[in-house]
């Protein structure tokens, strides 16, 4: 880039094509320099001044003091020479802010801002001429130079702010606040041209941002509130003068309330990062406590309160907007006051719900796996001792025999067959050929004696030999193979290829023997048989025990001692539920690696030690702020809970003073209405000592929010427990709920009704509710 040092007229601002500037509201003041050392950033600053005395083509462009050649352009009143100042100081402070300071270019910061007023009293001499609406359609091109340059001192404003060395003379002008607000006031119009302002607007409320910690907020008709600082030196000085009701101190706050109304975007978050930045000073409490949320008939709020509107968009899916007012609605709640009404609006379950949403936004969700034979000491030493030590050896699948393997109608009909007939009938009735299985040989002859033993009669025919028996299993499967097998060590003679049939018809085959029982039916297990014979023969038992043949005599004497005896006895001849085969498959091995899910919540920088931030950080400050609160409504309601029907006294009970906090001296105002009535000199009764109603809250009235946290127990109790960062915020407010808990289930319980006096109804029974 070629620099042209001759007169201002021949700047090549006059020959190059237009700038581009940064789109509005995208660009954020940068933060504070520094890191460096004094000595190296002086250095660095000198080598970058010399760079840019070579692209201006000379040393009197950065000189500093109140000669500077910039200086002394954009505010010489001709033409080019502005544009020439302004042209350069643009370049200069969008890339290297650190060469210009407002301390030691002195008289740039009044010309900055004259150029502004100069085009708002353009607009003001168009409008009183009738020209505002027709002078964006038609043009002017003296208007359009005007906005351009007071477009391009606010962006000069805007990247000098974030300075520090800068910010002193940014606080000490008298000017820039005043401005800021005409400029504002300026871009509320509604004629065609109103969104002409929208970018130095954008500007302008970056700079304000920078320094509003330290621009207190006023009343109307009310002094500026004294700080510690103050009430400490105040000693007979007089007490100081309400404020004008044209004073910034003033006139800020509402312009900024209609800013989050806004539908632009940039001009919206602009207007809630400012008021957020104006409520970090203590002086301003007032203005954000007192001021009415609703507004009354005849004069009605243009605009509702910002802490609305901010719930309103809470969840929009814009990671920027979002964070801008999780941080207003955090220094909100700090005031306990606006805590108590917040926990008044009927839609507070779902903004908690909300908010909790928000605790893992942009959050790193990563899955630990923990190594228990090679993590901590303990973990190696249970894994040492409940280890698998060996393998259990596989064991054959026993083969239960029964009472029966065929109906009694089948049964009735192989009685009267002859031999081989009846065995194969039977064999072929009550077993199936299975590849995989086998019957031990005894299983087999077993069941063949006693299906048909008890029924051997001198006119039937004889039973066959065991050696038949296995040889008649090859008649009756030809694929089955008798054969000696040595699983598991041991020698068993079995029938391989040969299992029994399954048959569910004929699985009932537990019968109660208890003498003089009329069921008929068998039951389905020793379970369902112990139970029978509980209910119907030990209803009312006999000290025998009458099961079968059994001599049993119980010594008991009592009804129910006797009935328990011969309840345990009865277990005797009750078998116990049949133990399901071993498949012969392997011992599980022990768990030795658990799992863990760990959040890490979004930091200032890459470092581990790095403080929490973002979305998801707020969003708990605030949770934290209520929790506080909510602790301090259970604790007013079990003060009014103990005192009775005759009320609190003045130490148990928080006064009232703000309980609506929106009660500007002795009745409701809004925004508007307060202006409204400065402006016509209008004066209150009572309207002395408001300050100190903000320390009078009524707490108790915040009880619905403590019955929303219990109910959000679960889930504040989880992100305390998976969220390093964030458990260390919600740690506090965990503990908090659970006293809240115990608190309003204390309030819960019924009162014990005093002795001699007939107990009243609790005037709190149907007011307090615990949600699950």
């Amino acid at each position: 880039m070629s620099a042209i040092p001759g007169r201002p007229g021949a700047s090549f601002a006059s020959n190059r094509a237009p700038q581009q500037y940064a789109q509005p509201g995208v660009a954020k003041p940068a933060a504070a320099r520094g890191g460096q050392s004094g000595q190296a950033r002086g250095s660095a600053r000198a080598l970058v001044r010399e760079k840019w005395n070579r692209v201006f083509g000379g040393h009197a462009y950065l000189e500093t003091g109140p000669n500077n050649r910039l200086v002394l352009s954009i505010r010489s009143g001709v033409p080019a020479e502005i544009d020439f100042g302004l042209d350069r100081l643009v370049q200069m402070t969008s890339i290297e802010p650190d060469l210009v300071r407002l301390s030691e270019f002195s008289g740039l910061l009044d010309g900055c801002l004259a150029l502004v007023r100069d085009y708002l009293e353009r607009r003001k001499a168009d409008r009183e001429r009738g020209l505002p609406a027709l002078a964006a359609i038609v043009g002017q091109e003296a208007r359009s130079v005007l906005r351009r340059r007071a477009g391009e001192a606010a962006l000069i404003l805007r990247n000098l702010a974030p300075e520090s060395r800068s910010r002193d003379p940014l606080l000490a002008s008298k000017k820039l606040v005043r401005t800021i607000c005409d400029v504002l006031e300026e871009g509320q119009s509604d004629a065609l041209d109103g969104e002409e302002t929208t970018e130095i607007r954008i500007y302008l409320l970056d700079v304000l941002e920078c320094i509003a910690e330290h621009i207190p907020l006023a009343l109307p008709g009310h002094p500026i509130a004294a700080g510690a600082a103050d009430a400490a030196d105040d000693g007979d000085k007089p007490p100081p003068k309400p404020e004008a009701l044209d004073s910034p101190a003033v006139r800020l706050f509402p312009l900024l309330v209609a800013l989050t109304r806004s539908s632009d975007r940039a001009l919206l978050l602009a207007g809630f990062r400012t008021l957020t930045a104006l409520a970090l000073n203590g002086k301003s409490d007032a203005v954000f406590a007192l001021l009415a949320y609703n507004g009354i008939e005849p004069l009605p709020k243009p605009h509702p309160h910002p802490i609305q509107t901010a719930v309103e968009l809470l969840p929009v899916a814009d990671t920027e907007l979002n964070l801008a007012i999780l941080e207003f609605i955090y220094q909100n709640t700090l005031l306990p006051s606006n805590a108590v009404l917040f926990a008044e609006r009927p839609e507070l379950v779902g903004i908690l719900r909300l908010l909790i949403s928000k605790f893992h936004v942009r959050a790193k969700l990563e899955e630990v796996s923990i190594d228990l034979r090679v993590a901590p000491f303990d973990g190696r030493y249970y894994h040492d001792l409940h280890g698998i030590k060996h393998v259990r050896k596989p064991t054959p699948n026993p083969v239960q025999p029964t009472d029966s393997l065929v109906s009694p109608e089948e049964l009735a009909h192989l009685i009267t067959l002859v031999e081989p007939s009846r065995t194969l009938t039977w064999m072929r009735t009550a077993f199936e050929a299975d590849p995989a299985s086998s019957v031990p040989q005894v299983v087999l002859w077993t069941s063949y004696r006693t299906q048909f033993e008890p029924h051997a009669r001198p006119d039937l025919p004889p039973l066959l030999a065991a050696a038949e028996v296995i040889k008649a299993s090859q008649q009756a499967f030809p694929n089955v193979l008798p054969m000696v097998s040595e699983e598991g060590g041991q020698r068993n003679f079995v029938i391989k290829g040969l299992k029994i049939r399954d048959r569910p018809d004929l699985r009932s085959r537990y019968r109660c023997r208890w003498n003089g029982c009329q069921m008929q039916s068998t039951l389905d297990s020793p379970a369902a048989t112990y139970q029978h014979v509980i209910e119907a023969h030990l209803a009312q038992p006999e000290p025998k025990c009458l099961w079968g043949s059994c001599t049993y005599t119980s010594p008991q004497a009592d009804l129910r001692l006797r009935r328990g005896d011969l309840a345990l006895h009865l277990r005797t001849h009750i078998p116990s539920q049949p133990i399901p085969a071993d498949d012969g498959s392997n011992l599980t091995e022990t768990p030795c690696i658990l799992h863990h899910e760990r959040i890490h919540a979004e930091r200032e920088g890459p470092a581990a030690d790095s403080n929490a931030t973002g979305i998801g950080f707020f969003a708990a400050l605030t949770i934290r702020n209520l929790g506080r609160i909510a602790k301090l409504a259970v604790d007013a309601r079990t003060a009014l809970h103990a005192a009775g029907p005759k009320g609190a006294s003045g130490s148990a009970l928080v006064a009232s003073g703000n309980a609506a906090i929106g009660r500007l001296a002795e009745g409701e105002q809004s925004i508007f209405e307060a202006f409204a009535a400065a402006a016509e000199g209008a004066s209150r009764t009572g309207s002395l000592g408001v300050f100190e109603r903000l320390e009078k809250v009524q707490f108790e009235k915040a009880f619905p929010l403590a019955e929303a946290l219990v109910g959000l127990q679960g889930e504040i109790n989880r992100t305390v427990m998976r969220d390093v960062s964030l458990g260390k915020v919600l740690g506090e407010t965990a503990l908090q709920i659970e006293e809240c808990r115990v608190g309003m289930a204390r309030l819960s319980a019924p009162a014990p009704a005093p002795s001699g006096t007939e107990s009243a109804e609790d005037p709190l029974s149907g007011d307090v509710q615990m949600q699950a």
